[in-house]
């Protein structure tokens, strides 16, 4: 039989319908559907969050945070005058996702919730320290992202919440973030090694420092990098910056490369994205 499809208004009426057993959220069924045709999951209900006007869109909160509603597409995030103007990095990170069908349906909450390891937007949103929202029906909880996954394809996310948004961090004076994955396949490919990078400048010291990894490490991976804090960087300290984020990660080798091969594709690519923010400092 194939499972029933609902499509509640509001997130009550959602958490209710996801109480049913062998339920699932469904944003735009790009992974579901694919898990389903693989037969890796059998879902009894298919409950659709797209519905929910206040899961979609972009917002400035007061403080100058952008709150992106799960629902959002990863199209309508790439072109977000918001996104694009406070967090480059991230419309550039969602604008590269997959290809233009994909993008158009797939949803921030499908994203992170599905917790591939080998994703583009999840580095990123943790350089710039962001939070999710998770909604159950004691109440609203945010952690932040870098508590929320777990593993591969496993987040903190509860039995009966769902995530009904994220919440970015307004940008301090002297921050400069960049997203560089490198696919040497099909460019709609998930990326071999995705590298999100931050360094916060003031009159060209660096006060913090950080990347977020993709595709080489169980998880979705934060590191930061105290050889570049508290000095005026070179190319050595960029280099030995680089050597910890490889030092951090843990590859499997599969039929993108060895492990071996990603840890130094990861040391690569994090020098270039840290050499390209400093850059914009001249």
């Amino acid at each position: 039989m194939p499972p029933e499809f609902l499509s509640p208004a509001t997130v009550a009426e959602a958490l209710r319908d996801l109480g049913a057993e062998d339920a699932i959220a469904v944003g735009g069924g790009t992974q579901v559907g694919l898990l389903a045709r693989q037969g890796l999951i059998a879902p009894a209900r298919l409950v659709w969050l797209g519905r929910i006007e206040g899961l979609r869109g972009v917002a400035v909160e007061p403080d100058g945070r952008l709150s992106i509603g799960a629902a959002t597409t990863l199209a309508e995030i790439a072109a977000s005058p918001a996104v694009r103007s406070a967090h480059p990095a991230l419309a550039g990170a969602a604008a590269r996702v997959g290809n233009p069908r994909v993008r158009a349906v797939a949803t921030l909450g499908g994203h992170l919730v599905q917790a591939d390891p080998r994703q583009d937007l999840p580095p990123v949103l943790l350089a710039l320290d962001a939070s999710v929202r998770l909604q159950s029906a004691a109440g609203e909880r945010r952690i932040v992202l870098r508590e929320f996954f777990a593993g591969p394809f496993e987040t903190a996310l509860a039995p009966g919440e769902v995530l009904t948004g994220v919440l970015v961090p307004v940008a301090a004076p002297g921050d400069r973030s960049a997203y560089l994955r490198f696919t040497p396949g099909s460019e709609g490919d998930y990326p071999t090694v995705g590298v999100a990078a931050r360094l916060r400048l003031e009159e060209g010291v660096v006060r913090s420092a950080a990347v977020g990894l993709a595709g080489v490490h169980p998880r979705a991976l934060l590191v930061e990098l105290p050889e570049l804090v508290d000095r005026v960087p070179d190319g050595e300290a960029v280099q030995a910056a680089a050597a910890t984020a490889a030092a951090a990660c843990d590859p499997a080798s599969d039929q993108r490369g060895s492990a071996a091969y990603k840890r130094a594709m990861t040391a690569l690519w994090s020098a270039r994205a840290l050499e390209r923010l400093l850059a914009l400092t001249d």
